[in-house]
C-alpha cells in the first residue's frame, strides 16, 4: 500500500498529540507530519516537500497555505463550520474515527480514487425477494441487518424499492441514492465513494443505510445495468461484511439483475392464499425455463409468521421446500410486529434471526 502524506497542524498541542496518535495507530493509509507553529509548516512546504492532504485548524487556513499547496486536498477543522475559501470545512470536535473517515473520504472524492477508503472485506450480498407483497420482506430485512450488527458484522441496509419508507423508519441520511445514481452516470465520479459519503448509521441498531431517491419518478431513469453497476461498486469498496438488499416485489428485469448479483436470495413466504397462488405460478414457470435455475440454487425460503399457518397450507409449504431449501421458520412474535421495535431489540432479534444469519454468512453465529 502506497501511503498518502498528510500535514496535520493545530495550535493546541495536546489535541494535536492525541489526534496524531490516533492516526498513527489506526489509519495506516497515511504518513503523518505534524506542526503546532505555522512558520515551521511554511518552511517545510517552501522546501518543496510534497504532500497529498493538508488538515489544519481553521485559524491556520489562510491564503498563503493555498498558494503553497495548489494540488493538495485542503481541509480546515472548524468549530463554527463557517465556509473558508479554498478549504473543505469539517467539524473539529467529533469522534476521531469519524474525523479520520471524513478526511479520507474528502480526499477520495476530490481525486476520484478508492485508495484511501477501500477496505479488505469480502462483501456478501443478500437480496430479499418475493413474487408477492405482504410477506414481511421489509421487516425481516431490517431484522437481519440488526442481527448482523449484533453478531459483529459491518452491515449496509440498501432499500431499492420504488416506494420506500427508509426516511420514515430510519431517518434521512446526508446523501441519498439520487446522489449515488448520479455518480454512476457521471464520468470521473465513483459511485462507491459517493455511497460511502452518503450513508448514515442507524442510531439504535448500528447498521449503515442510505435514503432512497428524492423522487419516485427517478426510478424510471434507472435501469438494470445501473443497479448492477451499483452492486459492483459496493463490492469493490470492500468495507461492508454484509449488504442486505430490500427490493420491490415481483419479477422484473431490475429484480433479476439484483438476484443475479446476490450471493444468497432470501424469500419470505406466508401461507396466505394470494401469496401461495403467485408462488405456485412462479414454480410452474421455473419448470419450463432454464433461466430460473441459477436463482433457485442460491435461494433460501423463510417461513414467516409460522405460528399463524393454517392447517390447509402445509402441502403448499412442503411443495416449496421440495424445490427450494428452507432455512428457517420465523414465529409470529410481537417484536417483529413494528419496524421501529426491531431496531431497539438487538439481543432478541439476534436470537430470532440467528438461523437466517448463519445461512447467509455460511458459519455459526455465537452469542
Amino acid at each position: 500500500m502506497i501511503k498518502k502524506k498528510m500535514i496535520l497542524a493545530d495550535y493546541d498541542e495536546r489535541y494535536l498529540k492525541e489526534l496524531a496518535y490516533f492516526f498513527m495507530e489506526r489509519v495506516p493509509q497515511l504518513e503523518l507530519v505534524t506542526f503546532t507553529k505555522k512558520e515551521k509548516m511554511y518552511q517545510y512546504l517552501e522546501q518543496g516537500n510534497v504532500i497529498d492532504i493538508l488538515v489544519v485548524d481553521e485559524m491556520l487556513a489562510v491564503d498563503k497555505l493555498k498558494d503553497l499547496t495548489p494540488d493538495v486536498t485542503r481541509i480546515a477543522m472548524s468549530m463554527s463550520m463557517s465556509g473558508i475559501d479554498g478549504f473543505e470545512v469539517i467539524k473539529k470536535y467529533q469522534k476521531m474515527e469519524n474525523l479520520s473517515d471524513t478526511i479520507l473520504l474528502k480526499y477520495a472524492e476530490e481525486k476520484g480514487t478508492l485508495e484511501t477508503v477501500k477496505g479488505e472485506n469480502d462483501t456478501k450480498i443478500a437480496a430479499f425477494f418475493n413474487p408477492a407483497g405482504g410477506t414481511g420482506k421489509t421487516v425481516l430485512s431490517l431484522a437481519l441487518a440488526t442481527a448482523g450488527v449484533m453478531a459483529g458484522l459491518r452491515v449496509l441496509y440498501l432499500n431499492l424499492e420504488e416506494i420506500d419508507s427508509v426516511n420514515d423508519v430510519l431517518g434521512k441520511t446526508e446523501g441519498t441514492l439520487s446522489d449515488v445514481f448520479l455518480a454512476l452516470k457521471t464520468k470521473g465520479m465513483n459511485a462507491g465513494i459517493k455511497l460511502k459519503g452518503s450513508a448514515g448509521i442507524e442510531s439504535s441498531a448500528g447498521f449503515y443505510y442510505v435514503s432512497g431517491v428524492e423522487s419516485i419518478s427517478e426510478y424510471e431513469e434507472i435501469n438494470d445495468k445501473d443497479l448492477q453497476k451499483l452492486l459492483w461498486a459496493i463490492a469493490e469498496l470492500a468495507i461492508y461484511d454484509l449488504v442486505i438488499v430490500n427490493q420491490a416485489s415481483g419479477f422484473t428485469e431490475k429484480t433479476k439483475v439484483i438476484l443475479k448479483e446476490a450471493d444468497i436470495i432470501l424469500a419470505p413466504v406466508i401461507a396466505e392464499e394470494g401469496n401461495m397462488a403467485k408462488w405456485q405460478r412462479l414454480l410452474r414457470e421455473s419448470s419450463l425455463h432454464d433461466s430460473y435455475d441459477g436463482f433457485f440454487e442460491k435461494m433460501q425460503v423463510i417461513l414467516n409468521k409460522a405460528g399463524a399457518q393454517g392447517s390447509g397450507n402445509e402441502s403448499f409449504l412442503s411443495e416449496i421446500c421440495s424445490r427450494i431449501p428452507c432455512c428457517v421458520s420465523i414465529p409470529q412474535t410481537a417484536v417483529l410486529a413494528k419496524k421501529s421495535s426491531i431496531l431497539h431489540a438487538g439481543d432478541l432479534i439476534l436470537q430470532i434471526m440467528r438461523p437466517v444469519l448463519q445461512a447467509v454468512v455460511g458459519r455459526e453465529i455465537n452469542d
